[in-house]
């Protein structure tokens, strides 16, 4: 009995979207996959619109004043909001199978299962890897909309002359691009005239308690909360707040937890600090977080991230969209299923959104 091509579709279509279990093993790029379990997990949906655009207002008038009986005022009004501007990206993936692969398996339940899912995994894996390569990244350049505005993109090292920062404090104003031009306009706002839109920055020499000073510094200045009697007008939205940097800053702040432990028992050389998932070590309660994309990255960063503020938005229905198997004329005989997605990440507010700490190079 021959097999119609229509027929082929409909079980490609039936079977991705309940493939039993298969197993198999994958040589993964990622450790944990960080950012692909955020937008997951934690993202938000935002349905419609050209862009992504959010209110920040970042100065007031300065109309409060002192003054005495029957004295006159002058009464001014300003422009004190600020647009936050975040275009979509689109990301996609696709996996195929020929239609004589399919056949070779017709006979074979659990052979054509394996040969849907090994294409379908082939192509989310490279979905999440690209998810993962560009949060770590800054855009190509001033101009590009092509890719996502990374974690780098957020949280700068870089001042408003362009050079590495020196000290601590609300200096992170320049983004350095991967083509290694740079700019200080931020999703809009321009951070070298806006001073209150950059981020908090601090330098550091190695893991010691001068690094943890620095860190106390930074969680204390990077924590604002409006006057009693002001409403607060920011989204109260609660979420959780991670550090991340390179794998050898975290054996060091590791090797440092083991040198502040005096209660090491047992024959286990690995004192209290196991290698699991729960958290390999722990600054001021919130874990660190190795990545893999930041081995080898200028100045060593350690951002901290307060993904209340730093949010990773995906639009309402174009997530991780899968299409219908679809053939091409000029391949007849080939079925490709398509998956697509938009998604961007916002800052609402670069002094609240974490920080990040660097080395002098």
């Amino acid at each position: 009995m021959s097999v119609e091509l229509t027929d082929l579709a409909d079980l490609i279509a039936t079977t991705i979207n309940d493939l039993p279990s298969q197993e198999f093993e994958v040589a993964w790029d990622n450790q944990d996959y960080e950012f692909c379990r955020i937008y997951q997990n934690e993202r938000m949906v935002v349905d419609g619109g050209t862009q992504i655009e959010r209110k920040v207002m970042l100065d007031n008038t300065g109309n409060a004043r002192y003054r005495r009986a029957y004295d006159t005022d002058t009464p001014t009004v300003g422009d004190v909001i600020h647009t936050i501007k975040v275009p979509w990206t689109l990301i996609g993936t696709n996996y195929s199978w020929d239609e004589f692969e399919i056949l070779q398996q017709k006979n074979s339940a659990k052979g054509f299962i394996r040969l849907m899912t090994v294409k379908r995994v082939d192509g989310l894996w490279a979905f999440a890897n690209l998810v993962e390569d560009r949060a770590w990244k800054t855009p190509t350049s001033a101009s590009d909309t092509l890719f996502p505005y990374g974690v780098p993109y957020y949280l700068k090292f870089t001042n408003a002359a362009g050079s590495v920062n020196t000290s601590s404090g609300f200096v992170g104003a320049t983004i350095t691009y991967q083509d290694a031009s740079t700019g200080t306009n931020c999703a809009g706002i321009d951070s070298a005239v806006e001073t209150k839109w950059r981020n908090y920055a601090a330098l550091y020499t190695a893991v010691d308690n001068a690094m943890l000073r620095a860190f106390r510094l930074a969680f204390m200045y990077t924590r604002f909360k409006a006057p009693l009697f002001v409403k607060d007008p920011a989204d109260k939205r609660v979420a959780a707040k991670r550090v991340y940097t390179d794998f050898d800053t975290v054996t060091r702040l590791m090797d440092f937890a083991d040198q502040k432990d005096d209660f090491h028992r047992g024959k286990d050389i690995m004192s209290n600090l196991k290698m699991d998932e729960t958290g390999l070590v722990y600054i001021n309660r919130l874990p660190v977080v190795p990545i893999p994309q930041l081995n080898g990255a200028s100045n060593t960063p350690l951002y901290t991230v307060d993904f209340a503020k730093f949010i990773p938005y995906v639009h309402d229905g174009y997530w991780m969209e899968e299409k219908k198997p679809m053939t091409d004329r000029g391949q007849h005989t080939s079925y490709t299923v398509f998956l697509d997605g938009a998604h961007n990440n916002l800052c609402l507010n670069l002094r609240t959104a974490g920080f990040v700490m660097h080395k002098a190079s």
